[in-house]
Formats: C-alpha cells, sequence, structure tokens
C-alpha cells in the first residue's frame, strides 16, 4: 500500500504542504482505527452546534473517530463552515491531517484547501495542491480555475495569472467557462492592463464559449479608465451590432 509524502515549506509564517506522486490514489482508508462509540448521525447532528472554531475541532476529532467514518460531504460541510468563520489557518491544517490519515476526499473538499490558501495570500499553496488533483484521479473543474487566478491577482502575480490561464486553454487541461474568462479579465483590468483585457476578449469571441453584457462591460470599464473613450464607445457599437444588450453598468 503506497503512501503519500508531505513536503513541509513555509508561506507567510504558515507550513504548506506539497504532495509527492507515489503509489496509489489518496483516497484508501488507511486511517487511524479508534474504539470510540460515536456513531456518524451524533457526529453530523452536531453541526448546527458549531459556533466557534473550538467547536469545529471537537467535531472534527469525534468525526475521525467514529467507528464508521462520515461522508464526504461532512468533512466538506465542516470545512466549508469554517472557512465562513474565516479561520483559514485551522481549515488547512485538517486537510492536511486529512491527507496525512488518508481520509477519502473530494473535488470540493480540495477547492476549499485552495480557497484557504488564497485567502491567506498564499496562492503558492493552493497550486501545490493542483498535484492532489493528479494524484487521486479527481477532475479539475472551473471553480478551482477561477479561485487561483483571483489569488494569484490579489497577491499581484499578474503574470502568473495570465500564464496559467494560458496554460489551461493550450494544453486542454480545463476548458474555460464565462466565471474563469470574468475573473482574469477583471483581474486585469483592475492591475490596469487595459490591452491585455481587450485582447482576451478577442481570444474569448474565437472560442466555443462567447462573451455577454459582463465581459464587455469590463473591458468598456476599462478603455473608459484609460480615457479611450473612442474605442469605448466603438466597442459598445459593436456588442450592439451583435445583438448583445447594453445594461446599467454599461
Amino acid at each position: 500500500m503506497a503512501r503519500i509524502s508531505l513536503l513541509r515549506y513555509s508561506c507567510n509564517g504558515f507550513s504548506c504542504f506539497a504532495v509527492s506522486r507515489s503509489g496509489s490514489a489518496i483516497t484508501i482508508r488507511d486511517y487511524f482505527s479508534s474504539q470510540s462509540n460515536t456513531s456518524i448521525s451524533s457526529a453530523e447532528d452536531k453541526f448546527e452546534n458549531v459556533k466557534c472554531l473550538d467547536d469545529a475541532l471537537s467535531l472534527f476529532r469525534r468525526m475521525v473517530r467514529a467507528q464508521s467514518l462520515p461522508s464526504v460531504f461532512s468533512f466538506s460541510k465542516l470545512l466549508k463552515t469554517m472557512v465562513n468563520m474565516k479561520h483559514y489557518s485551522a481549515v488547512l491544517s485538517l486537510f492536511q491531517e486529512m491527507l496525512k490519515l488518508r481520509i477519502p476526499i473530494s473535488d470540493s473538499i480540495l477547492n476549499i484547501a485552495i480557497n484557504s490558501y488564497c485567502l491567506m495570500h498564499c496562492s503558492d499553496g493552493g497550486i501545490s495542491v493542483l498535484a492532489i488533483y493528479l494524484k487521486s484521479g479527481i477532475p479539475f473543474d472551473v471553480i478551482t480555475f477561477s479561485t487561483l487566478p483571483r489569488g494569484l491577482f490579489a497577491e499581484n502575480k499578474i503574470k502568473d495569472a495570465v500564464n496559467l490561464f494560458k496554460k489551461l486553454v493550450r494544453e486542454n487541461i480545463c476548458e474555460p467557462n464565462e466565471v474563469m474568462y470574468l475573473t482574469v479579465m477583471n483581474g486585469l483590468s483592475k492591475m490596469g492592463h487595459t490591452q491585455k483585457t481587450f485582447d482576451l476578449l478577442r481570444v474569448m469571441e474565437q472560442g466555443s464559449i462567447k462573451p455577454d453584457t459582463p465581459i464587455y462591460n469590463i473591458v468598456i470599464h476599462a478603455l473608459c479608465k484609460d480615457r479611450m473613450i473612442d474605442a469605448a464607445i466603438s466597442l459598445l457599437n459593436e456588442m450592439k451590432q451583435k445583438g448583445i444588450p447594453p445594461d446599467i453598468v454599461t
């Protein structure tokens, strides 16, 4: 039975882990055994009582010690609750413990981990989670690749965000949807990269996902912000000609 090697490094003072690829999928139930009488139902019934970090940690301990392991959905629900309480560091600690205990994970849990890293301004840690998708055979999704660029832009890692997006398209890793385009274009626009925002609009027009009103609004706003009024008006007329109606934001 293969083991997963977690390589520790530091990010903003928080210990992060990258996963080395070895052996079989990490969803093997090789977590520690306990004789606790805690049942699945009794653990899950406690979700409504999770009001603080101590409550969440206590529930997690009861869940991993249950004779019958609670569902992946239950672990995901607990981590989401902790994210909503803004305990991002604690979320990652429990996520790392789940990996070490070989508790089954899902795409939802991986996305929660990536989001937590990004909310802590540690997008490199979020990128390290991508190896777990490959290791476990869990397919990438658009949530993953909307969260990561947003985190990279928040850390002013514009080049990394753009390169990641290009890699997705070039290698057909995950087909971009409107949300992914919105995320990248909005990030570029806010950072003052008007031309790159406009260029990405043209790239989107050539793909299967066509730009709509919110996409055009981002580009028009970027043009206006750079005092390129004529170009903004021209783009507005273009979207009207294509039957794309402007809205109050436009």
